[in-house]
């Protein structure tokens, strides 16, 4: 039985680097329709992000805020400004 991989992203607005111009922004927010979902770093911690949504606000580890970025992207989802 095999285990489905999940889709590590290349890149996220929060990285730095070139041409990364979103990475000093304090807030990310993607939309699909009414639903959105924001993250930000944690200002106590950089190894966590806060992350809400309509139905629920968490924290979790960077890499699982990476993942959960990409997840939404392949789902339709679109950074705003």
């Amino acid at each position: 039985m095999g285990s489905k991989r999940e889709k590590y992203p290349e890149k996220c607005p929060w990285d730095l680097g070139p041409k990364q111009d979103l990475a000093d922004k304090g807030k990310w927010t993607l939309m699909l329709g009414e639903a959105c979902v924001s993250f930000s770093k944690n200002k106590l911690d950089n190894n966590y992000f806060h992350v809400i949504s309509n139905e629920n606000e968490e924290q979790i580890l960077a890499f699982r805020a990476r993942l959960l970025y990409q997840k939404l992207l392949d789902k339709g989802f679109r950074l705003i400004d």
